[in-house]
């Protein structure tokens, strides 16, 4: 009976996600709020960087040398949101929260508060990485990611390339990361609020927050 309500939840869960696949195609719908510039022209490259450092999200760190493992995050690159940088998954370790996200995503947006206040509780315990995948215009992410105080280390992955392996077809989805670099817990759509991510944390990385 127990494993048959963890499958329902998980796959209503699923439900309340944006999927990505068939007619559902992402919509670049923009933040709510939208600069000027970018509201009527994609911004260069270098204004991409400008607005990320703008907004407090920190270039991506040197990627480390660790070898990847089994049952860990895919050994790819991606580019740091934003540009001017690249850092390889396959290396990290935990204690660590990734979560994939979209700007013309609703419930990612829904969960968007909930995010920025648990980095604020975490900091120096857990580490946040978001990915922003399958995700048409990295300039509105980069606004979204502005306006909701996403503070931490941001990496765009439009094609992809690191969910894939990892089976992920609906957005938001977050992983839990243990400190040997291991999938601990796969969190499928939006976050309800702080004290979930922080009982999840708790049971699931053997972290208190």
């Amino acid at each position: 009976m127990r494993r048959v309500l963890v499958v329902l939840v998980v796959v209503m869960a699923a439900l309340a996600g944006c999927t990505q696949t068939g007619s559902d195609a992402p919509v670049a719908t923009g933040p709510p709020v939208l600069s000027q510039a970018s509201a009527t022209s994609s911004p260069s490259p270098a204004d991409l960087v400008a607005l990320r450092r703008a907004a407090g999200i920190p270039d991506c760190p040197a990627s480390t040398s660790l070898p990847a493992v089994q049952g860990g995050l895919p050994d790819v690159e991606l580019t740091c949101l934003g540009g001017g940088s690249t850092m390889r998954l396959g290396g990290l370790r935990g204690p660590m929260i990734v979560n994939f996200w979209a700007q013309w995503c609703p419930p990612c947006r829904s969960e968007a508060p909930d995010i920025r206040d648990f980095n604020q509780l975490a900091k120096g315990k857990i580490t946040m990485i978001g990915i922003d995948g399958n995700d048409p215009r990295e300039d509105y992410a980069m606004e979204f990611a502005a306006i909701e105080g996403w503070t931490y280390v941001q990496l765009y992955d439009p094609d992809k390339k690191s969910m894939a392996p990892l089976g992920l077809n609906s957005l938001p989805h977050s992983l839990f990361i243990d400190a040997n670099g291991v999938v601990a817990y796969h969190y499928v759509g939006a976050f309800g609020s702080v004290d979930q991510m922080r009982q999840l944390t708790a049971q699931y990385l053997k972290v208190t927050v």
